[in-house]
């Protein structure tokens, strides 16, 4: 599989992750609340380096 793809595959499955994570959020209690929130917004800075990674790769494919 190449890179592009991977980073595709990857994208798609960390969107669903955070999405599905936001709904369980409304159901978790306050007092845990905190750090589910910190490993969502984890989860979100990686989805955008993977974005950035993905416009490098397309970019820099241009280029060639």
């Amino acid at each position: 599989m190449d890179e592009k793809k991977r980073i595709e595959e990857e994208i798609k499955r960390l969107t669903e992750l955070i999405k599905d994570s936001e709904k369980a959020l409304e159901n978790v209690p306050k007092h845990l609340r905190p750090s589910q929130e910190f490993v969502l917004d984890i989860y979100k800075k990686e989805l955008d380096a993977l974005k950035q990674e993905l416009i490098k790769s397309h970019n820099s494919n241009k280029n060639k």
